[in-house]
């Protein structure tokens, strides 16, 4: 499959990025006592999304992909995964080849008590074996460690689908070497701890 330069692609915000004032947002009556700064406002999140999703039917189209299987890491990753799955749908009805996007569901998480563990758990919500060789794409909401996606990435090439890739929403900057995929945002590594906005699951009371 063709190899984009996703890094020149991903737009950076650095540990010297501070965002803009909450005040110049209309935000949620639940949220407004507990955010101060918007890093991202959400009208870019979901202009960068549509082009990402653009990009990443491009390289399937090049590489005649007629079906992609969008796997959905939960629980975090749902509300990005959905929104993925329905820009690529509403954009692969437009083009020439149409190329047929499904979504499927496996839960993976290398997080206990809000700290991250060693082992990854993994279980998957359907059955792995539909994606022998299909063309697979794995859906993130956001790389930390890596843990989680590399153990995945594993699990399903046990099923020997005819490709693997990622997509992710954010990345952190220590972990800036997945260059090879697509990712909507790379954050300093000061910033994610104060990184809530639209797609990303986010815990109020951690706020």
């Amino acid at each position: 499959m063709t190899t984009r330069d996703y890094k020149s692609d991903c737009i950076i915000f650095d540990d010297s990025y501070e965002g803009y004032s909450a005040k110049n947002f209309t935000l949620p009556e639940i949220y407004e006592k507990h955010i101060s700064t918007i890093l991202i406002p959400g009208g870019m999140v979901r202009s960068r999304l549509e082009r990402m999703s653009i990009d990443i039917l491009d390289d399937y189209e090049k590489s005649g992909v007629q079906s992609v299987y969008v796997i959905c890491i939960l629980k975090g990753g749902f509300k990005f995964a959905s929104e993925i799955w329905k820009t690529l749908q509403k954009y692969s009805f437009t083009r020439e080849n149409y190329i047929r996007v499904s979504i499927d569901f496996v839960a993976a998480s290398t997080y206990v008590d809000d700290s991250v563990g060693h082992d990854t758990k993994i279980t998957p919500c359907t059955n792995m074996e539909k994606f022998r060789d299909k063309d697979v794409l794995i859906v993130e909401d956001m790389v930390d460690t890596g843990t989680s996606l590399n153990e995945l990435e594993r699990f399903v090439k046990k099923y020997e689908p005819k490709s693997v890739r990622s997509a992710w929403y954010v990345v952190l900057m220590l972990f800036s070497y997945f260059v090879l995929s697509p990712n909507a945002f790379e954050l300093g590594n000061n910033n994610k701890n104060v990184f809530a906005n639209v797609c990303l699951d986010v815990n109020v009371e951690d706020v």
